[in-house]
């Protein structure tokens, strides 16, 4: 089935162009069913991909039922020459929350897509077996791929790149998608992830083992010259940036200090880290196996790295997109402590598909429960579950990904394990609504604030706030983003609603836009939304102004608000962080203060315009929005809480 070709001679078209391409995997059949220029209201990427799954949701749909939609938007400014712009947003319903699925990714899909005049893909169905979606230009097709059924990402990868044009981009599950293990991730051109809320196994349950992309036409905006003048601009600032030199130099694990007291450390134990930990896995001990870095489409910042090296098996290997996270989920959660581990274990999960940030948490989880007495021996296979062991790391990340053995227990997330098991191994389970944490929450209340907010279930990616990198911003911003011109002091809740609110805004107009959080990083000296929102307006011919730019952030943020709503999601009672972060003390010093923080969110509603009651946006602040109320489609969907 597929989609008549137009023509191939590399046509141009504007940046509010791109067609919503529906693919109905069931009944066969690919239809055009609408064009950017109606959603102008939320840009593009994950503006797009929540409005188009609003449309499509409907109260109590599970995210492996058939008619489940699974939603890929390129942003805006993808294509363009826009610096750090290359996201692509996928987004459904997610395994561990029952809400929203949401996942932003880099490489060279979405700048692919917008190339091919794509703006949206939006799955239904169910394929009857394995199959592989091909678009190139006007083309699109869904082709039987049962060759490629259970194969790695890499060799995948290679299969279906190998033999197409320069260009050509993949977004694919592996093994773990495929066999329904909840952290799968959807990897893009063989290294980049789109993790945390189980999307690869919401693919995997549809039998689409992935998509190759490829567009030769050109991104036309409105403004060649301005556009051309502040993009430039951009790349100087960003160039500039010292903590963006270091990004340059070592990749995304670029801290000077990985850890000063908090950390994930076994498990969120609440001890510190051992400074002979941090030593061992500090980002220079990585450099001796740094090979190459490489960025996604337009992007000057070069975060992607390749690190070969020899594992502690005597295997040579190879690690690519090494991320910040890995060395918290992997060195301080799992406490491995040689830099080689860290990179094979990085490797094994995106080789198999996996989320490292899922993946360790539920190993962690396994580790402390059985530290406890709650599994037997013989409930993990018959060998023992001790902290600090890379063998056993390695062997639970393939047995997750093949669902066999302890593997099995551990596929579906720490949340899901603890309530089948029962035993009290509950209290070891560190997540939000089902979705684990890598986040550690104890001492920045703008931080943790922010993380349990997120509607796709604890993240840092959405609106949790690095205190330490707004330190040095300038009163008149400080002014005009959170009502005061000088900072509350570390740990203070003071104010922490509108901090957190700017940034849900920032966030989710970065994201609509294609652009990567990294251009911005929360930081004064680098890319601040009023020069954004400059390049939005060269760009669509249309003054698009900061506060403008930001109000389609709050759009998209309460449009997720009234998805979640409408899937039966509680409203305030989700709003609440994990006791432990309460209960059990880091370093037996810093914990959340629970009274303060039900007076933050009662601030944040307050300010936000919904019910304080409920935790739920008023009618009137969707009404001021142009936001409908997809829970009233079908009786009984609302809930109260």
């Amino acid at each position: 089935m597929g989609l008549a070709s137009r023509s191939q001679d590399r046509p141009e078209m504007g940046v509010a162009d791109g067609r919503i391409i529906e693919i109905d995997l069931d009944r066969g059949g690919v239809r055009e069913v609408g064009t950017l220029d109606a959603y102008s209201d939320v840009l593009g990427g994950r503006g797009l991909s929540q409005a188009l799954l609003a449309e499509r949701i409907a109260p109590g749909i599970g995210p492996f039922d058939p008619e489940c939609p699974v939603v890929f938007g390129a942003g805006l400014l993808c294509g363009t020459d826009a610096p750090g712009a290359a996201r692509l947003s996928i987004d459904s319903v997610n395994p561990f929350t029952g809400g929203i699925g949401s996942s932003n990714v880099g490489g060279g899909a979405a700048s692919a897509l917008r190339r091919a005049g794509i703006a949206g893909l939006v799955l239904v169905g169910q394929a009857r077996s394995t199959v592989v979606i091909e678009v190139e230009d006007g083309r699109i097709e869904v082709r039987p791929a049962a060759d490629l059924a259970g194969g790695r990402i890499p060799e995948v990868d290679r299969a279906l790149r190998e033999r197409r044009p320069p260009g050509t981009s993949s977004i694919l599950i592996g093994p773990a998608g495929e066999r329904g293990a909840w952290p799968a991730a959807v990897i893009v051109d063989g290294a980049r992830a789109a993790g945390r809320c189980g999307l690869g196994a919401v693919l995997g349950a549809k039998r689409v083992k992935g998509l190759v992309v490829r567009g030769t036409g050109v991104l036309r905006v409105a403004a060649p010259e301005p556009f051309g003048q502040a993009v430039a601009a951009a790349r100087r600032k960003l160039e500039q940036s010292p903590f963006n030199q270091r990004r340059m130099r070592y990749g995304v694990y670029c801290y000077e200090t990985p850890w000063e007291i908090e950390s994930p450390y076994r498990n969120f134990s609440g001890d510190r880290i051992p400074p002979e930990k941090i030593e061992r896995l500090h980002p220079d001990r990585f450099l001796p196996y740094l090979v190459d870095r490489t960025g996604c489409d337009a992007c000057p910042i070069r975060c992607w790295t390749t690190h070969e090296f020899v594992g502690p098996d005597g295997i040579e290997r190879r690690c690519e997109a090494l991320q910040g996270n890995d060395p918290d989920n992997f060195g301080a959660r799992l406490d491995l402590d040689d830099p080689r581990e860290i990179l094979q274990a990085h490797a094994l999960c995106t080789e198999l598909g996996l989320d490292v940030d899922g993946t360790s948490a539920v190993i962690a989880w396994a580790i402390d429960v059985r530290a406890a007495g709650l599994l037997r021996r013989s409930d993990c296979d018959g060998r023992d579950l001790v902290w600090g062991d890379a063998g056993l790391v390695f062997d639970l990340i393939e047995a997750i990904a093949d669902r066999t053995g302890l593997g099995d227990r551990l596929a579906e997330g720490s949340a899901r394990a603890a309530a089948r098991l029962g035993r009290g191994s509950e209290r070891f389970s560190h997540h939000v609504r089902g979705n684990d944490l890598f986040e550690c929450l104890w001492m920045s209340p703008a931080w943790a604030f922010g993380t349990v907010l997120s509607p796709r279930g604890g993240t840092h990616t959405r609106g949790a706030v690095l205190e330490d990198r707004i330190r040095d911003l300038p009163p008149d911003l400080a002014l005009r983003w959170y009502g005061r011109e000088t900072l509350p002091s570390p740990g203070s809740w003071e104010d922490v609603e509108r901090m957190v609110i700017h940034q849900e805004r920032v966030s989710a107009a970065f994201d609509a836009l294609g652009l990567c959080l990294f251009t911005s990083s929360g930081r004064p000296d680098m890319l601040l939304p009023g020069e954004i929102a400059k390049w939005v307006t060269a760009a669509l011919g249309r003054t698009v102004s900061e506060d403008g730019l930001l109000e389609i952030g709050e759009r998209i943020h309460v449009q997720e608000r009234s998805i979640n709503r409408s899937l039966g999601l509680p409203g305030r009672a989700g709003d609440r962080p994990p006791r432990h972060f309460v209960d059990v003390p880091l370093d037996g010093r810093y914990r959340i203060d629970p009274t303060a923080w039900e007076a933050a969110l009662d601030r944040y509603y307050a300010l936000r315009g919904w019910d304080p009651a409920t935790g739920w946006p008023t009618a009137e602040t969707l009404a001021r929005l142009g936001l409908s109320e997809p829970w009233r489609r079908t009786e009984g969907g609302a809930t109260s809480e």
